[in-house]
This record gives structure tokens, C-alpha cells and sequence, in this order.
């Protein structure tokens, strides 16, 4: 079973070759019951027809033996010793070998009818032929009973002959199905080999799609290689930028941290240490939380999302519950409002967090100083689950809406890092939603997300 799994050759032979060798012993099989059947009849018409020429031969010559030459012609004919006994029309002996073969159904025997049995005769299995004719012998008129048998192994011999000849032509036959199998696969298959040839010669950095003629058989893996190939591709350049924008995104943060640090070293007193402190403290928060969101974002194409029944109330109450003091620190009026029902449905409770802590945050970071309230609506509206994140803040332009939702984009003179919207839109498209945003009458961004059981 193993090698089945691990050879295609060897699994194409095997199915070709099984049937063939299934049906070839059923052939034989036929034969030599054929071989078997055909021997019975021929040998059995001619112990039939030497019983007839016994018969006639002894009536003729008055009951005399059967000549020399009369013998040997049966038993050319017969391909074995020919035995035969011959009772005279008084019941008498007249010719032949003595004590025939005895049949078991004598009450059957007809005249003029040959009756052919099998029968045991000095120990050894025989063929016997019976024939019950009126002849006249020395004078005498009368039934006269003639048998004639013959050893069986003749006949089986020449069963066993035919039924070797069939199986030597069979065999043949398989060897040459075989051979031509075997070349057939071997030739079948060498467009993959070509195939095999010409990927292990690309280097590793070689992902350019397979654009060389494959059989139609081939063409879905090929395709399938294709299609890995694009999406390797897509990734080593996700993964090349996602490089590049953070060596970009990281060096402004890095260079003021450590400024930070050397004014810290060299601030002349207590307070002014303290306040540069304070100061490297949040330059570090931001670099921290900018490098959080890169890692958030790149695990999400990777990640396969660990859907569980949850209850969106409990997951909503309990960010926003953490959130809540950050807002009302600043005298912002923090709103949520909850379903009125219990709805459970499947979604990644960790996900569904980060990309609301997001919008929150999103809005408490770049609602500007008229920022005085946020409001969290849940609500149920065509088979979705909609989480609005709704503030009085600064709004953004019709134009900046699409741009907001890409990786590291900078929308006005804002210390964000550009990732928290792009990574609320990949959460969304993961749980078969989406996000919308409208800045009227006041900015909200809307997330939502189908309802599944």
C-alpha cells in the first residue's frame, strides 16, 4: 500500500495490469474446462466408434480375435492401449480380455444404443463404452454384448495439453501488455519528468509562473503551481515593503527616542529629567504601538482565525470598559450602547477587539481638541452585526476616505503610524464584512461583519 501511494507508475501499472491478470485466470480457468470437456467428448466418440468396429470385426470373422492390424490402428487412433471383451450371443465369452468393466445402472442398457460410464477396472480408473447389438456368430443368432475401454490418462493428458497451450499463449499475451504498459507509462509520463527537469533547475528566487506546454492531465497541478507562485510573489513583495515602510516608519520614532534619551542624560535638574522622561516615555509608547500594529498586520495573513461562538455584547462591554477611563481622563463623553438581546455568533473575539480598541482609539488620537464625545452603537441590520464608532472630532475629507484605509498612509499632520485602519479593514474582509465611514453629520466609521452559526 505504500508503494502505491509513493509511485505513480507503480499505482498506473497496478490498476492496468490487476483487471488484466483477474481477467487472464478466469480465460485459463474457461479453457481448461473446455480442454477438459473437449477431450471427454473426442475420446468418448472414439471409444463409440472402435465398440462399432469390434462389434462388426467380431460378427465377421465368426468370433475371432481382432487382427493385429485392427489394433493397432485403434490404439493409433486412440493414443493409448485399447482393451475390449466380447459376449457371445448364448451369453458365452468369445473374444477379448476377460472380467470388463462393470456399470452401475445395468437396468438402463437398450440395444443398439451405446452406453458410455466410468468405471473401475483391475484398480484403475477407465472410460467403458457398452453396445448391445443381434448378431449371428458360428450359427448362433442372438444379443451380443461388446464392451471397449480405455485408461483415463489419455484423455486427461490431452486436456492438460490443450489447457498448457492456452495458458503458455495467455502468458505471452500478459508479457506483451505488460512490456507494452510499461513503455506506454514511461512514456506517458515523460512530460512531467520534463516538467520536473525544468522547476529544479530555477533558483530559489525563480517564482515567475510555468508557461511551458504540459498535457491536459497536468494542466490544474500547474495551474495550482501558478496560482502558489502569485501568491508567493504577492507576499515576498507584502513582505519587501512591509521592510521598507518600516525602516522608514521606525527611524523617525528610533532617532527621537534617542535624542530623548541624550537631553534626558543631560538635563541639568530633577524636573527637567522628569519631563524629558515623560516625554521618551510616550516616544517609546508610540514606536512600541506603531511596531505592534506591523506585526498585527503581517500575522493576519498567515493566521487562520480562531472562530468560536461568542456573545458581541460581552466582547464590546469589556474593551470598552478598559478604553472608558482613557477617554474620560479628557472630559469625553464615552457613549455605548449594547444590543438589547443576546446574539451568538462566530467570529475571533481577539480580532473583533483590536479592531474596535482601534476605531476608539483612532478617535480619541486624531479627533483634535473638539473632541468631546464618542458614542458605540451595536446593532443587527441585514443579517450583519454592525459596531459603529461615532465622535463630534474632527472630520475627514471625501477625498481622504479611500486613502485612510492603506498601509502607513498619513492623513494631516497626525503622529500616527498609519496602520490601525488598514488593519480594522483586513480583520473585517476576514469575518465577511467590511467597514464604511461617513463625516456627516458627524465623522463615523461603521465596521461590520456577517452573522453565522
Amino acid at each position: 500500500m505504500k508503494l502505491l501511494s509513493s509511485s505513480l507508475r507503480f499505482r498506473l501499472f497496478v490498476l492496468i495490469m490487476l483487471p488484466l491478470l483477474i481477467v487472464a485466470c478466469a480465460a485459463i480457468y474457461w479453457r481448461f474446462e473446455e480442454a477438459r470437456k473437449t477431450a471427454a467428448d473426442i475420446f468418448d466418440r472414439q471409444l463409440i466408434m472402435i465398440c462399432l468396429a469390434v462389434s462388426r470385426d467380431v460378427s465377421y470373422s465368426g468370433g475371432d480375435s481382432l487382427s493385429p492390424t485392427t489394433m493397432n490402428l485403434f490404439e493409433d487412433a486412440a493414443g493409448s492401449p485399447i482393451f475390449y471383451h466380447v459376449y457371445g450371443p448364448d451369453g458365452s465369452f468369445v473374444t477379448g480380455y476377460s472380467s470388463p468393466p462393470v456399470s452401475k445402472i445395468e437396468s438402463d442398457m437398450r440395444q443398439n444404443v451405446p452406453q458410455v460410464f466410468d468405471a473401475l477396472h483391475l484398480g484403475r480408473a477407465v472410460r467403458a463404452v457398452r453396445l448391445i447389438e443381434t448378431v449371428e456368430i458360428s450359427g448362433i443368432s442372438g444379443a451380443s454384448v461388446v464392451t471397449v475401454w480405455q485408461e483415463l490418462e489419455p484423455r486427461q493428458n490431452f486436456a492438460r495439453d490443450l489447457a498448457l497451450k492456452a495458458v503458455m499463449v495467455m502468458a505471452l499475451l500478459i508479457l506483451t501488455v505488460a512490456g507494452v504498459v510499461i513503455f506506454g507509462i514511461r512514456l506517458g509520463l515523460r512530460p512531467l519528468g520534463q516538467l520536473e527537469e525544468a522547476i529544479r533547475k530555477r533558483n530559489p528566487s525563480d517564482i515567475r509562473p510555468i508557461e511551458r506546454q504540459v498535457p491536459f492531465e497536468a494542466k490544474g497541478i500547474v495551474s495550482r503551481l501558478n496560482v502558489l507562485f502569485s501568491q508567493l510573489t504577492q507576499a515576498q513583495e507584502v513582505s519587501d515593503r512591509l521592510i521598507s515602510n518600516a525602516a522608514h516608519q521606525l527611524r523617525n520614532p528610533v532617532a527621537a527616542i534617542h535624542s530623548m534619551a541624550q537631553a534626558t542624560l543631560a538635563a541639568k535638574s530633577l524636573p527637567d529629567s522628569k519631563d524629558r522622561a515623560l516625554q521618551l516615555v510616550d516616544e517609546t509608547r508610540r514606536a512600541v504601538r506603531m511596531t505592534n500594529q506591523m506585526l498585527s498586520l503581517e500575522q493576519l495573513r498567515g493566521r487562520n482565525p480562531k472562530f468560536s461562538s461568542n456573545d458581541i455584547n460581552k466582547v464590546i462591554k469589556d474593551l470598552t470598559s478598559r478604553l472608558a477611563p482613557k477617554a474620560l481622563k479628557r472630559d469625553i463623553d464615552f457613549n455605548v450602547n449594547l444590543l438589547h438581546e443576546t446574539i451568538l455568533t462566530l467570529f475571533d473575539p481577539i480580532l473583533i477587539s483590536e479592531a474596535i480598541t482601534n476605531l476608539i482609539e483612532n478617535a480619541l488620537q486624531h479627533g483634535g481638541k473638539q473632541l468631546s464625545k464618542i458614542t458605540i452603537n451595536v446593532l443587527i441590520e441585514d443579517k450583519f452585526i454592525k459596531i459603529e464608532v461615532e465622535n463630534d472630532g474632527q472630520k475627514l475629507l471625501e477625498a481622504e476616505i479611500k486613502a485612510c484605509f492603506e498601509r502607513f498612509s498619513q492623513i494631516g499632520e497626525n503622529p500616527g503610524a498609519g496602520l490601525g485602519l488598514a488593519l480594522v479593514n483586513e480583520i473585517a474582509e476576514i469575518h465577511n464584512g467590511g467597514i464604511n465611514v461617513v463625516v456627516s453629520p458627524q465623522m463615523k466609521f461603521t465596521f461590520y461583519m456577517a452573522i453565522s452559526s
